[in-house]
């Protein structure tokens, strides 16, 4: 080789020396960042899963009232027995919630439990100096705020969740009436940072919050460090609260393990073989990006993976355990590491499953065992909760080869118990659909009956064969469901009261609920229709109403329903410029009935004086019964005293006739006192008052048959 060959070589030697010595470098600056982000994504990954906690007990604590904000505004009210049931109910099952009170216009009236909290009973929560603020803050959005942490006289702290309650008028949209009041939760914040994880000992972080009534940067920190917010290493994430934020700071409390070293050897091996890297580079560069793209891929699906993934060495021990089990346990994996798979389980599955399992790597590694190891075993996590698990495994031999004879297991855990309830719910959603006394209709996306329940054909006489596949516009009598089917596609829900027509002609009123179903997309999936027969419910109330406005012996009205006639006729009255008459009747010889043939008898004569009013009246005028053997007749839109006397002596002629009746005959008579409106009075009871009179003055006065007196 010439002189300037070999130093051209030796130059070319030299310039790859450099390079790859500057590669070394290179190499290890880039190897310590890597560290460093994939560090960086751990704890970021663990944060998140901290603040995942903290919303989702908030959230569990916020919307557990929502079923008693939506029964005060369906029912317009409660009363405070339903009030206390269902806040019993409620506090039962969340240990968040100090209490729940009910502010009717803003005013505390309701509070459960009262024991400890009489005093907060008639607070005005609107003119509040401490809690004011936020309920007008809640009246001028519209919507729930939660404010605070505040300080409680009673110790702690606790964030405090108020909902305005808007009532739900009858077939309106949900809570788009008139504002009712204010529902108000304190949650424990104490409470809720301990549930969320933010108080446990082995917690890696430094952690402060900031916010107060979700108001995010622009709130103050009440809780921790006020520093750490402008610490530059410091994690920052936002946390969901209601319509608000708070922001939280967390600097980790260990750096990245061993980074140090491990930098200083990867550029020790990096100089010894820098040479055979420079000869392999470019194939290097392809495997690595593709080892690279394998590695980010399987540790995305290990994280992600809602099973736990496991491995072990021959002797069973735990090698690797990817995050599920910490969700699924609450333990940390590093906790698990190093111990026989079989100790994570309930003691009295440990033994079966280890010697089934030593049994299976035997002859897994002779080569003359079953390929699948299939164990069925349970573990319980750190709240005491068993989860029932099928751990499903393969042998796996080490890199060394068959000649090296070691081995473990590779597999999963999957967890049964949520699947089983699963099971268990749809068994059970599937046996109220099939008993519910409520029919149901289940249509599909595209506006077809799906399925009805028994209940359907018990109401409408229609079979899910005659039904089913349809959209109820063709099947006589189901329009009703076709129409509300296409009402609720516009709004999503309806409710109300509507007239549904049975096979056989007959129609009868329902209730009707309808919702719609969306799926991920924003599509039509579902339409759901419960209705059920409110035939008696009406009679009953129909009966009821009767019952206020009637005498229940005679039938005639009471004095509830003659108050309300006379206010109508005296505005009639007023408005044509006429006058009204009120005659007073009183039984003359009533009592002796009573006396001599009994109370049965008197009521059957009772009867019979108040259908011959009755009668002799017009659909105008009003017949009351107000007493024992005391009738009132209101004439409506009479001339003046002539006609009121002439009306009067036409209905105690009626009334001195002879009653004959299954018991006997009776003969009674009536005395009859009468007063004008407005001569005297302009009040119902100004009338009764004068007319009693009267009558009373013609009882005493001597005017032969017909005993008749107006008023003075």
């Amino acid at each position: 080789m010439r002189i300037g060959s070999r130093a051209v070589m030796s130059a070319a030697l030299a310039l790859v020396g450099v390079a790859a010595a500057v590669f070394v470098v290179i190499a290890g600056e880039m190897f310590e960042a890597r560290l460093q982000e994939r560090w960086r994504a751990e704890r970021l990954s663990e944060l998140a899963g901290l603040r995942a906690r903290l919303e989702g007990e908030l959230n569990g604590a916020t919307n557990l009232t929502a079923g008693l904000v939506s029964y005060v505004a369906a029912r317009g009210g409660i009363s405070r027995q339903d009030f206390d049931l269902i806040a019993r109910e409620l506090l039962a099952d969340q240990s968040l919630l100090r209490n729940i009170t009910l502010a009717p216009d803003n005013v505390i009236s309701m509070v459960y439990p009262m024991a400890g909290n009489e005093a907060a009973v008639g607070l005005d929560l609107l003119h509040h100096p401490v809690q004011g603020a936020a309920t007008r803050r809640m009246l001028a959005d519209g919507r729930a705020v939660l404010a605070g942490p505040v300080a409680l006289v009673q110790g702690g702290r606790a964030l405090i969740h108020r909902v305005p309650i808007h009532l739900t008028p009858p077939g309106a949209a949900p809570r788009s009436g008139r504002y009712w009041g204010l529902m108000s939760t304190p949650i424990d914040f104490d409470r809720l940072l301990v549930r969320s994880g933010l108080h446990e000992a082995e917690l890696r972080y430094q952690i402060a919050l900031r916010g107060v009534d979700g108001l995010g940067s622009g709130g103050a920190v009440f809780w921790g460090d006020s520093t750490l917010f402008d610490d530059p290493a410091a994690f920052k994430l936002d946390v969901r609260v209601l319509d608000g934020e708070w922001n939280m700071a967390a600097v980790p409390l260990d750096g990245v393990p061993g980074l140090a070293a491990a930098v200083w050897r990867v550029r020790a091996a990096g100089a010894g073989v820098a040479l055979f890297v420079l000869l392999l580079l470019w194939r290097f560069n392809r495997v690595a990006a593709r080892l690279e793209d394998s590695e980010q891929l399987h540790r995305e699906l290990a994280e992600q993976i809602h099973d736990v993934l496991f491995r072990t060495d021959a002797a069973g021990r735990l090698s690797y355990l990817n995050p599920a089990w910490q969700r699924l346990s609450g333990r940390a994996a590093e906790e698990s590491l190093g111990h026989h798979w079989t100790e994570l389980l309930l003691a009295e599955d440990r033994a079966p499953a280890a010697a089934r399992c030593a049994r299976f790597l035997a002859a897994a590694a002779s080569g003359s065992g079953a390929m699948l190891f299939d164990e069925r075993v349970r573990i319980a996590d750190e709240a005491g909760h068993i989860h029932n698990l099928v751990v499903r495994a393969a042998f796996h031999r080490g890199v060394g080869g068959a000649g090296a004879g070691e081995g473990g297991l590779v597999g999963v855990m999957a967890d049964l118990t949520e699947r089983q309830a699963l099971a268990a719910q749809l068994a059970l959603a599937a046996r109220v659909f099939e008993r519910s006394g409520e029919g149901i209709v289940v249509f599909d996306g595209e506006g077809r009956i799906e399925s009805v329940n028994p209940a359907f054909t018990r109401l409408t006489g229609y079979t899910a064969d005659e039904v089913v596949g349809t959209g109820g516009e063709g099947v006589g009598g189901m329009e009703l469901f076709a129409q509300v089917r296409q009402a609720v596609g516009a709004r999503d829900h309806w409710q109300g009261e509507l007239e549904a027509r049975h096979r056989g002609g007959a129609r009868f009123p329902v209730t009707l609920s309808a919702t719609l179903v969306r799926g991920h997309h924003g599509q039509p999936e579902h339409c759901i229709a419960i209705f059920s027969d409110i035939s008696e419910r009406r009679a009953q109330e129909a009966s009821v109403r009767h019952l206020a406005l009637h005498d229940g012996l005679t039938g005639l009205a009471n004095r509830i329903q003659l108050s309300g006639r006379f206010d109508q006729a005296a505005s009639l009255a007023e408005r044509d410029g006429r006058g009204m008459a009120l005659l007073y009747f009183d039984l003359d010889a009533f009592k002796p009935v009573n006396d001599t043939h009994g109370h049965a008898v008197g009521d059957e004569v009772l009867r019979a004086v108040a259908g011959r009013l009755r009668e002799l009246v017009r659909q105008s005028d009003t017949v009351a019964r107000v007493g024992g053997d005391e009738f009132v007749v209101l004439l409506a839109q009479i001339g003046g005293a002539e006609d009121a006397l002439e009306a009067a002596g036409k209905l105690v002629d009626a009334l001195n006739a002879p009653l004959l009746l299954d018991s006997g005959v009776f003969n009674l008579g009536a005395s009859v006192g009468i007063s004008l409106y407005p001569v005297h009075g302009n009040k119902l009871d100004e009338l009764l008052r004068a007319a009693d009179r009267a009558m009373y003055h013609a009882k005493r006065g001597s005017h032969g048959l017909r005993r008749i007196a107006v008023a003075a």
